[in-house]
């Protein structure tokens, strides 16, 4: 991933949520025991005097037990039985392990035995929304059945449904928080999925909107200078202001129905004061811009009359981006008047989005990190980071279980969060823990061939200085091509395929059993940076860096310093 400070950093992992503990943060504890009767993973001791539970996650050596879910404290020195039948005798209990392996390896084994207690959100079919309001996460997904589409909120005991209309199901959800009322409270939530009419909602109460149109089933939905903006087809319906469920009519002093003479896929604010604040408007095949902050003043201009965009495909951070057919577009204000211009920022990767044309379904920001993320029905995703209103960086990614739908919100701390729903029901909550959802994470790194200012130049490769942030642990492999992956050096260089296009890893390759690794374990934040010893004469020189565990937290790749000595010029 582009990391916001420079340099490339490992994508985050996610687990699945349905408003438990997170299973990443359980907790583990090894207990020294005098065992008389072997005991295996999955049991569950229990103190004779204490009246404590625990489970078994690992059984390191004869004299120690990992667990978890311990109902209480242990008291030492008392009998531990297992189904009633003394095991052995309990020293003593500490949380955290020896060594950081030991510790990340306990922790991830904790993560899976918590794992199970999350569930699906009930119902079939893929999940058709997800938003966060008030530090809860609300879900919409078809019922088993196959009848009707219902709305759940995360609690501590998992999902609970949330009481609605009947509404129509295989609807496509897109939702915003708003505070109409004026004063500090008075948020509420806001959504409409193109099969239902639009609605309010305030954590408690579920209220239909109705508007002019027809049919009532408004696709998408923007908030926007105290008032509500609706899509049906090709025309905007926009509510009186400060009030979206008020009486909205079709031309009046107080709302409105505007037509954009294109199928509306998308509808975002702008920023600006009250003057100069406009709402973008996307078309599947052009984009106008909305002046104006009442029904006398409005203005519609078409800032790009041939680039749109796809829907569910368009956010803001710091510029407007969504995907059209020519790419992942931007719309940025020029010099004059406060107008918009639309460019693409996606040329430098446009063989990866064109491979994946009619499979965009969902996108994301990550706020954090200025980035803004596009996802694909085939599991992979491009990340771009934006950086002073440019698009600075690309990387490409995949997720085991395919986004549907996401939002990046915040918790209750006010913290971002992240949330997505997936194809199999569930919803998962991404940039947490070390796994995919106690999947392995496999990465790839191919650094550019490298010629340290002399294309021209020969050169007696000796090591490479790694500089590197790593929050936890991290076990990274290291090796590398020389002369854009020449066959006829030797050592650590192969080019004799390309990489297959699930592994996300662009240009040519090798076959990795043939390379000559070298691998480094970190397990502090604080080290001198890690020293990989290179070898052979060439012209450049590329660093590849691969892994695969599910212990790992992202880390960063900052910089790398070659040394060699230089030799002739090729002739």
């Amino acid at each position: 991933m582009p990391e916001i400070s420079g340099g490339y950093k490992r994508v985050g992992g996610y687990e699945r949520y349905d408003g438990h503990v997170k299973p990443s943060e359980q907790v583990y504890y090894v207990a020294t025991v005098a065992l008389g009767v072997a005991v295996t993973v999955g049991q569950t001791i229990a103190g004779v005097t204490s009246g404590s539970t625990a489970k078994v996650i690992a059984v390191p050596d004869a004299t120690h037990l990992v667990v978890t879910r311990r109902s209480a404290a242990f008291a030492n020195g008392e009998t531990l039985n297992v189904s009633a039948s003394p095991v052995g005798t309990l020293t003593s209990v500490v949380s955290g392990a020896d060594t950081k392996l030991l510790d990340v390896t306990y922790q991830a084994l904790t993560a899976d035995e918590w794992r199970t207690d999350i569930s699906a959100v009930p119902g079939s079919g893929s999940v058709l929304g997800v938003w966060v309001y008030g530090g809860v996460v609300y879900a919409f997904r078809t019922n088993a059945g196959a009848t009707a589409t219902v709305m759940y909120r995360s609690t501590a005991a998992g999902w609970a449904i949330v009481t609605t209309p009947a509404l129509v199901k295989d609807g496509r959800y897109e939702f915003v928080n708003y505070n109409f009322s004026g004063a500090a409270t008075g948020q509420k939530m806001y959504g409409c999925d193109g099969k239902n009419k639009a609605f309010q909602f305030d954590g408690t109460t579920y209220t239909e909107i109705t508007t002019t149109g027809s049919p009532e089933t408004p696709s998408h939905i923007a908030a926007h200078k105290n008032r509500l903006f609706l899509s049906i087809l090709g025309s905007m319906f926009v509510s009186p202001p400060g009030s979206p469920t008020g009486s909205w009519v079709a031309v009046g002093a107080t709302a409105a129905e505007i037509g954009v003479g294109d199928l509306i896929t998308a509808m975002i604010p702008l920023p600006g004061d009250n003057n100069t604040g406009a709402l973008a408007v996307y078309g599947r095949n052009k984009t106008a811009i909305l002046y104006g902050s009442a029904t006398a003043s409005w203005a519609m201009t078409v800032a790009a009359p041939d680039a749109g965009a796809v829907a569910n495909t368009v956010q803001f951070v710091s510029m407007a981006l969504g995907l059209d057919d020519r790419g992942v577009t931007s719309l940025s204000a020029t010099q004059t008047f406060g107008n918009f211009a639309a460019s693409s920022v996606s040329k430098a990767v446009q063989p990866f989005i064109a491979r994946r044309v009619g499979l965009a379904v969902a996108s994301s920001v990550l706020r954090s990190q200025d980035q803004y993320r596009l996802y694909f029905s085939d599991g992979t995703g491009m990340v771009f980071r934006v950086n002073n209103g440019k698009v600075s960086a690309a990387m490409p990614i995949l997720y085991p279980d395919a986004v549907t739908c996401i939002v990046s919100g915040e918790n209750i701390s006010g913290e971002e969060v992240v949330f997505f729903g997936s194809d199999n029901g569930m919803v998962y909550q991404a940039e947490v823990g070390t796994s995919f959802d106690g999947a392995d994470i496999e990465y790839w790194c191919r650094l550019a061939f490298n010629a340290e200012r002399g294309p021209l130049i020969k050169k007696r490769w000796r090591r490479a200085v790694l500089e590197l942030s790593v929050p936890s642990y991290a076990n990274i492999s290291c090796s590398f091509e020389q002369d854009y992956g020449n066959v006829s050096i030797p050592i650590g260089a192969t080019s004799l395929a390309e990489f297959a296009e699930t592994s996300l890893q662009p240009g040519g390759g090798g076959f990795w059993d043939q390379f000559t690794w070298d691998e480094f374990t970190w397990d502090s934040p604080l080290i001198s940076p890690p020293t990989f010893e290179l070898s052979g004469t060439s012209q450049n020189i590329s660093l590849i860096f691969w892994g695969k565990d599910n212990l790992s937290l992202p880390f960063t790749i900052q910089s790398v310093v070659l040394s060699f000595t230089p030799r002739r010029i090729q002739r």
